[in-house]
């Protein structure tokens, strides 16, 4: 974070993903649970074995997260003026959605792509917008940077698994608004969540989006693509029927697994841009691992995370200002760079 955080101001963001692809590589270069997490999930969304280049475009996508976090919060026109492509039915999907709609509409998204330009880019485009995220008590110094680009998006920040997060959430719906719901995994360590299937394993969805759904409350799914050179995709589907007929506990069963359904499309079709990594309660991906694919384990290694956090940093410390401007004179390609070839030997 704090590498992106220096770096992002002068290196233009069409090329900060080349640079992400660099940080990356660093990463992965040596043992952690950073890597062993996301080589376990890449391994599980592609039904392989994940390879040391499928490691690094996933981490790689994080850090491009990182720098559109970091170019929000710092200069947000920046940050907003890239290509960016929706298409006009997702946008009068979503417009006719809040014309019918009882109470705003919610965007079930998954840990995919640029979730923060996508909610920037529809607040722009004239909607009020939401976002739940998961955030400590005592927010650590790292969780309050993430918070401040959250924050730049100008959408309203929603704190997970806060005594007033139902009211905030109902707030923005009432106002017609969208609130954007991450549901692939359920950050909740004391409740169950809605067990779906999907990766051919039994994962935790949140319940939110069937209860408001109950409520007369439109879900659609949506994704972001990853960022590259050229810009960044968005998309939104259609609403997903709550079948009030069924009794309340199958209507919301059927409901998540229907939301699963599409996000694990969304997953597979784009696994590169897949970056979640970090700790989750009751890991679905773990258990699947565990059950399943126990030569997942054995093949990752004991890490040490301190080192890699050192070896980044020193990365970046060799990484200077001038060389980045050099490489941009020379318009040579970031991720040849001799400064981040060294710091792996």
């Amino acid at each position: 974070m704090n590498l992106v955080d220096r770096v992002a101001p002068v290196v233009p963001v069409a090329r900060q993903p080349d640079v992400a692809r660099d940080i990356a590589s660093v990463i992965a270069s040596m043992p952690s649970s950073m890597g062993n997490n996301m080589f376990v999930r890449q391994s599980i969304i592609r039904r392989i074995t994940a390879t040391h280049d499928h490691v690094v475009d996933g981490l790689a996508a994080w850090v491009t997260v990182l720098f559109d976090l970091a170019n929000l919060q710092q200069d947000r026109d920046r940050a907003m003026d890239l290509k960016t492509g929706i298409p006009d039915e997702a946008l009068d999907r979503l417009a006719q959605a809040l014309s019918k709609s009882r109470n705003g509409c919610i965007l079930a998204v998954p840990h995919i792509g640029s979730l923060e330009l996508f909610a920037a880019h529809l607040k722009d485009r004239g909607f009020d917008v939401g976002f739940v995220y998961s955030i400590g008590n005592k927010p650590t110094p790292t969780e309050q940077w993430i918070y401040r680009g959250r924050s730049a998006t100008r959408a309203t920040p929603i704190a997970f698994a806060r005594r007033n997060t139902g009211a905030e959430i109902s707030r923005v719906l009432q106002n017609n608004g969208v609130v954007f719901m991450v549901v692939d995994v359920y950050p909740s360590a004391k409740y169950a969540g809605i067990t779906v299937k999907t990766h051919d394993a039994d994962f935790r969805y949140p319940p939110g989006p069937a209860r408001y759904a109950r409520a007369g409350t439109l879900v659609l799914p949506a994704f972001a693509s990853r960022r590259d050179a050229e810009g960044f995709s968005m998309n939104i589907l259609d609403p997903i029927d709550y079948r009030a007929a069924m009794p309340v506990r199958d209507a919301a069963s059927d409901f998540t697994q229907r939301v699963a359904v599409s996000v694990d499309g969304f997953t597979a079709e784009l696994p590169t841009a897949y970056w979640l990594w970090h700790p989750i309660p009751n890991d679905p991906y773990l258990a699947i691992a565990q059950r399943q694919r126990p030569d997942l384990l054995s093949a990752t290694v004991l890490g040490d995370d301190e080192a890699v956090a050192l070896a980044v940093e020193e990365a970046g410390l060799k990484w200077t200002l001038s060389g980045i401007a050099d490489h941009l004179r020379r318009d040579a390609p970031l991720h040849s760079s001799p400064a981040l070839a060294e710091s792996l030997v």
